[in-house]
């Protein structure tokens, strides 16, 4: 069995970043938010716990829509990691895991599109490592625009340092939305098992300064309904981040 040992306390050392990202397109929870490639800058703040993110989405080319910045968001999030003791014969006295508990909260803002309200999210995402991979879920209930609207995911991740500059991570996961979550966001009035997909990204190193990462996408949507009330149910994405930790 396992018990809880121990809450590992975060640092207080400041720190932070930032980031700028192009995607061939937008994807959120399996569906296209966008029409064509994007340009996706974002930074963060980091101290005690405690991180805040502000991101933007920059379109690039948009059929019903104008180009340019259309998405502004903000997010706050504290982690904490949880350490767990194994009590079982099955591993030695004294091994130990950490679960990470990562609540966060996030403000959506969507300058040129009158159709888009602003609203918040209320999210929770845990992780759990098992052997060479990770465990995770997140669920996330939105408070403002439509509130109650729920989506959760649950997956698999798995990273590996093939050598000191660069780091590989993969994970593939499974989604699903509460009706009104459907609803809201694919005029479908019904709870379903939304989406299924997989990442893939290399991050690089170069010499301390800065990090390159290439990464791909895939999603499709599961369920007859929803797949039938978008154009493109599988959705195939790649892009290129470049950023730099402080």
């Amino acid at each position: 069995m396992l018990s809880v040992d121990s809450v590992v306390s975060p640092g207080s050392v400041l720190s932070f970043g930032a980031e700028l990202d192009g995607n061939s397109r937008y994807v959120w929870r399996g569906l296209a938010l966008s029409d064509g490639p994007v340009l996706q800058p974002s930074a963060w703040v980091s101290l005690a716990g405690f991180t805040l993110t502000p991101f933007a989405n920059f379109a690039f080319r948009e059929d019903d829509a104008p180009a340019g910045l259309n998405e502004l968001d903000f997010t706050l999030d504290y982690s904490r990691d949880i350490r767990l003791e194994a009590r079982d014969a099955s591993r030695e006295a004294g091994d130990e895991s950490n679960l990470t508990v990562n609540p966060s909260f996030s403000v959506y803002l969507y300058p040129n599109q009158v159709d888009a309200p602003p609203t918040g999210e209320l999210a929770l995402a845990l992780s759990y490592p098992v052997g060479p991979v990770s465990v995770f879920t997140d669920h996330s209930v939105d408070l403002i625009a439509t509130p109650g609207a729920y989506f959760g995911d649950a997956g698999l991740s798995f990273e590996t340092e093939p050598i000191p500059s660069l780091t590989a991570e993969a994970s593939a996961y499974a989604g699903w939305g509460s009706a009104r979550f459907n609803d809201a966001n694919l005029d479908v009035n019904r709870a379903a098992l939304d989406v299924a997909g997989a990442d893939l990204a290399l991050t690089w190193s170069v010499c301390g300064l800065f990090y390159l990462r290439p990464h791909a996408g895939l999603s499709v949507l599961l369920d007859r309904e929803l797949r039938a009330a978008v154009p493109n149910p599988l959705l195939i994405t790649g892009g290129l981040a470049l950023g730099r930790d402080f």
